[in-house]
């Protein structure tokens, strides 16, 4: 029988007291736990059940401070503050994309047939679409012909394919003869097409220019302390979003989501939230919640991962979570 989430559960993770920020997830789970939660999840979740392939979360000094700065931008995120059970949900999200690593990382690449950045362009079926062909991209012809982008890179290694005809570069498989390696010193001129630079960044793998558009709007708009969002708002200031999609580098974007104290990742997160059905609205009851529509548990999964076998796992993981946190919360409660 599938997990459930009981109108209990529901009265402690949903009905109860809101958490604003990082010092409330803390006494959350101190005063149920005694923990912080990622050596309580170490010790209770990590390689059991329905978390059996997630061996264990990073939990290092470096990483609780990354925890707390996260959680500590809840607000724009959620809208507000989040309930418990939103918290367990989009850090069960983490703690299987990135095993709870808060140090926002881009997508690996290169697997077997399909090595380097083929890994990127190809359509590999029953894993991957081609980012080249991706909605809302850019194709790499598109990117070696346009203005703006032979202005910001025309001078970079392998720029022989600018101004190039060749139809292979609007396809799905890789041209044959061209080297793979994302070594900026070979391939740089390559790398920043929107298959490469654009591909999945930050806890939920952001990834596509539709999204990467909705981060330079945000930063051009942003009023907020932080250098280095500051250093690109002025970089960037009197160009068009188009403009600096074409213009920008890879080194660009990983700056941004690494060196922008995870505001540009917690930024990241609100807008796919935004443009995915607002998943992160979690009911208030339990038939809600143990559904497969808006609101439940479920739809958040499926919105995150397009998969129906992911969003299955998801709830039950969620639901482990939290069981398991009741339980040992229900021997505080009767110590």
């Amino acid at each position: 029988m599938a997990s459930e989430i009981t109108s209990t559960l529901v009265k402690r993770f949903v009905e109860a007291k809101p958490i604003p920020d990082s010092v409330a997830i803390d006494e959350f789970f101190q005063e149920r736990a005694g923990a912080h939660f990622l050596p309580w999840f170490n010790a209770n979740l990590a390689g059991k059940g329905p978390w059996v392939k997630v061996a264990s979360v990073v939990d290092t000094p470096q990483n609780r401070l990354r925890f707390h700065q996260f959680w500590n931008q809840s607000d724009p995120i959620f809208g507000g503050d989040m309930s418990p059970l939103q918290f367990i949900c989009l850090m069960s999200i983490f703690c299987n994309e990135c095993r709870g690593d808060f140090q926002p990382v881009p997508e690996k690449m290169g697997v077997a047939n399909h090595p380097g950045m083929a890994y990127l362009f190809d359509k590999i079926g029953g894993l991957k679409r081609s980012y080249n062909t991706l909605a809302g991209n850019m194709n790499a012809r598109v990117c070696f012909n346009d203005p703006t982008y032979l202005a910001a890179h025309g001078n970079l290694p392998f720029n022989q394919l600018k101004r190039t005809s060749d139809a292979r570069w609007t396809g799905e498989v890789w041209p044959a003869g061209t080297p793979t390696e994302p070594n900026p010193a070979l391939t740089g001129f390559i790398q920043q097409a929107d298959f490469m630079k654009f591909r999945g960044r930050g806890f939920i793998q952001t990834t596509g220019r539709e999204n990467y558009l909705a981060l330079i709007q945000f930063v051009q708009k942003y009023s907020g302390t932080n250098s280095t969002i500051d250093f690109f708002q002025h970089s960037w200031s009197g160009k068009t979003p188009a403009q600096i999609a074409f213009a920008t580098t890879n080194q660009d974007w990983d700056r941004l989501f690494q060196e922008s104290d995870l505001i540009i990742a917690a930024e990241a997160i609100r807008v796919h939230n935004a443009k995915s059905g607002n998943y992160l609205k979690l009911a208030a009851d339990a038939a809600t919640l143990n559904g497969v529509g808006a609101g439940s548990v479920f739809f958040m999964g499926l919105r995150i991962s397009g998969g129906v076998d992911y969003a299955n796992l998801f709830k039950d993981r969620v639901v482990a979570t939290i069981t398991a946190l009741d339980k040992l919360a229900a021997k505080v409660r009767t110590a």
